[in-house]
């Protein structure tokens, strides 16, 4: 039951870092952490996913491979926070696509985007359309930030819709635990 809170606060606290970086127009350290922060305590709450309905192998993946994914993430923030690649993305130095297409981020990429696929797999088996929908549609704006590399804004919305359909997640089992 922990794992539900931790899911839910980790998911919570990710998307409010990238909505105020969002909102701000910019990437302020003190949301960039916030979110990274988000991302590690999410990434160890996806974990509380394996008790959804009927979870076989397929969802037991997706499980595996978004929480490394938010954990790779998480490790890509923290380079853009301690490297100072952040004050060069802010003066132009660095443009956005250059963090984009680096092997780590086009790493954490691919594990966001195949846990999305996996999780997809397991819903459709299970005839749940809104989570198929869900996974499906996010693993695809994933992939997105590669055409759109050097759009920040796209980025940061992306990461506010996934870490919503995690929460998301979440608030299922909390009410299938309520059962």
């Amino acid at each position: 039951m922990i794992l539900i809170y931790v899911l839910l606060a980790g998911s919570g606290l990710w998307a409010f870092g990238e909505i105020v970086m969002l909102s701000s127009g910019q990437a302020a350290a003190w949301a960039g952490w916030m979110a990274t922060i988000g991302l590690y305590v999410a990434g160890a709450g996806m974990f509380a996913l394996k008790d959804l309905p009927a979870m076989a192998k397929p969802g037991r993946v997706g499980i595996a491979l978004s929480a490394f994914g938010a954990f790779s993430f998480a490790t890509v923030y923290t380079i853009i926070l301690t490297a100072g690649v952040l004050g060069a993305m802010a003066d132009g130095t660095i443009a956005h696509a250059q963090m984009v297409y680096t092997p780590f981020y086009l790493l954490a990429l691919a594990f966001a985007a195949s846990g999305l696929v996996s999780l997809g797999l397991h819903f459709r088996a299970l005839g749940d359309r809104a989570g198929l929908a869900g996974a499906t549609l996010l693993a695809i704006l994933s992939l997105g930030r590669l055409i759109l590399a050097d759009v920040a804004a796209y980025h940061e919305a992306v990461s506010i819709l996934v870490a919503a359909y995690f929460f998301w997640l979440g608030i299922r089992l909390l009410r299938q635990r309520a059962r």
